[in-house]
């Protein structure tokens, strides 16, 4: 496969939702923030996401004379009909790729998705361009769709000189080609104001709880509230609730019968209500049962939050169990119970927020645009 690449362009194929807004383009933001953060290394940023039916508040807009956006149609449509709905893509998809190959260099995909799939296929024909496949998954679970089964036993068998992969939860064993990606959130000036915060945290007296994410099943929030229905340690206060979801009833149903902990359930919040939340709380919880690594964990370990969460390969890649974070072995109820009353007894929390703190560093845009630099075989210093 070839082309006759004049510029020093990036292509990105993603499902990631977009909106057409007049003459404007608005795009989920925290890959948008993603990819503002490396958009100095190339001279065009060709991104294809995919459209969505109406604007939502986590998106932002596309900026900048380098961003070219290519909106595919939705292929996470809730009906009996989106198998078809999906075939009938397939060509479009197919099209929209192989057209814009011809005049980029570098190619990065984001999976698991169905345009990340045939990012991967051609890439295994193409010898030209330089390629990073990002696998958001669980890059170890076994229980995962076909789809996503598909794409992740393709990465794993990838064995070419132009082709990384960008994960979570790389094992020892795998190889060099595989390479663990911390998924960027934090710029150097939040990172120094939230620091601050949380070197101050006190951890002598009550504990309150954050959970941030969404209200379904692989997030483990029935399990949490099942964990303290019948009581907990009395250091806990308060558990704070922050996302929408299908399980919001059942959620607020559980959430009514617990009488020793303070439940607050406060919707979708703004970025700065957030900030807020990560501010005056000093633990925050996801039992989930399927994550790459949430940037959640970080922006929170950021203001001093220790975090708690299940022991999914991704998350393990980062947190050490009692240094910078609790792990959990499952999201059982029980578990979770026995997890938070040893956090209850703990004798040193203050210590942990501090190597929590640490951890996100890892976390920053700056980190995330040198690895990409490095990944494409840029020289230091290198921008478009």
């Amino acid at each position: 496969m070839s082309g006759d690449i004049q510029k020093n362009t990036l292509l990105v194929v993603s499902d990631t939702a977009m909106y057409r807004q007049g003459k404007q383009v608005l795009a989920y933001e925290p890959v948008l923030h993603e990819l503002e953060s490396i958009a100095d290394l190339f001279d065009e940023i060709i991104w294809i996401g995919a459209c969505v039916s109406e604007p939502r508040r986590s998106m932002g807009i596309v900026t900048g004379d380098k961003f070219k956006t290519i909106l595919l149609p939705n292929l996470s449509r809730k009906n009996k009909w989106n198998f078809l709905f999906v075939l009938l893509a397939y060509p479009v998809i197919i099209f929209q790729v192989l057209k814009c190959l011809n005049r980029v260099k570098y190619v990065h995909s984001r999976g698991p998705s169905h345009p990340a799939l045939v990012s991967i296929i051609i890439s295994l024909l193409d010898n030209k361009r330089k390629y990073i496949h990002k696998y958001a998954g669980d890059w170890n679970k076994e229980d995962i769709p076909t789809t996503y089964l598909l794409q992740r036993n393709l990465l794993k068998s990838l064995r070419k000189i132009n082709i990384k992969i960008s994960v979570n939860g790389k094992e020892a064993h795998e190889e060099k080609s595989i390479i663990n990606v911390p998924n960027p959130c934090l710029s150097e000036a939040l990172l120094e104001r939230s620091q601050l915060i949380g070197k101050q945290k006190d951890f002598t007296d009550k504990l309150k709880l954050l959970f941030v994410g969404n209200l379904m099943p692989s997030k483990g929030i029935i399990e949490l509230l099942k964990s303290v229905r019948d009581g907990i340690s009395p250091r806990f206060d308060e558990l704070i609730i922050v996302g929408e979801g299908s399980l919001l009833q059942e959620v607020k149903n559980i959430a009514a019968e617990i009488k020793d902990l303070q439940v607050t359930l406060t919707g979708t919040v703004s970025r700065d209500e957030l900030k807020d939340f990560y501010a005056k709380t000093q633990l925050i919880i996801l039992p989930s049962t399927s994550e790459g690594f949430p940037k959640v964990l970080a922006e929170a370990a950021a203001f001093g939050c220790i975090p708690i969460a299940t022991s999914l390969s991704g998350i393990r890649s980062y947190i050490r169990n009692n240094e910078n974070g609790f792990l959990m072995k499952d999201n059982m109820p029980e578990t979770i119970y026995t997890t938070l009353n040893m956090v209850a007894r703990h004798n040193d929390l203050n210590s942990m927020s501090k190597n929590a703190i640490e951890m996100s560093r890892l976390f920053t845009y700056k980190k995330y645009r040198n690895t990409v630099a490095n990944i494409y075989g840029f020289e230091e210093g290198h921008t478009s």
